[in-house]
């Protein structure tokens, strides 16, 4: 199993027109996107649950992560990472200004755990042939 990559030319938008570096950097190619059914079918066939309940068994997890980040909890899944929420509002000059009312969900940080982390380090990597 390896990781496929190509080379992608970087912008320099830094530095002006006569000062401009040149290189290249490695971009991860993606060949599709997983849905919840498919992981449910591949995870499965590594234990004793049929296809569908491993599918309600990831989507009722998904429902309880949601409720806890609702309920201002961090999740932390051992081994994976831990899901956050992040909050934004308008920019005010006095804490006493803002309502909760201004108050908006950001986005959902993921925190990578080192485990993971260590383990997709071991990856290998082969240059992607676009022909």
């Amino acid at each position: 199993m390896s990781v496929q990559y190509k080379m992608m030319g970087k912008n320099d938008n830094l530095n002006p027109a006569d000062q401009k570096e040149n290189g290249y950097y490695p971009v991860v190619v993606r060949k599709k996107t997983i849905g919840i059914k498919e992981l449910a079918e591949r995870s499965s066939s590594r234990c004793r649950m049929h296809p569908f309940e491993m599918e309600m068994a990831i989507k009722t997890a998904l429902e309880a992560i949601q409720e806890e980040l609702l309920e201002s909890n961090n999740v932390c899944l051992e081994g994976f990472g831990t899901f956050s929420l992040k909050a934004e509002s308008r920019n005010v000059t006095n804490p006493d200004e803002l309502r909760a009312e201004s108050i908006f969900v950001k986005k959902v940080s993921f925190k990578c755990s080192p485990i993971l982390l260590k383990e997709l380090k071991t990856a290998t990597f082969v240059r992607y042939n676009e022909k």
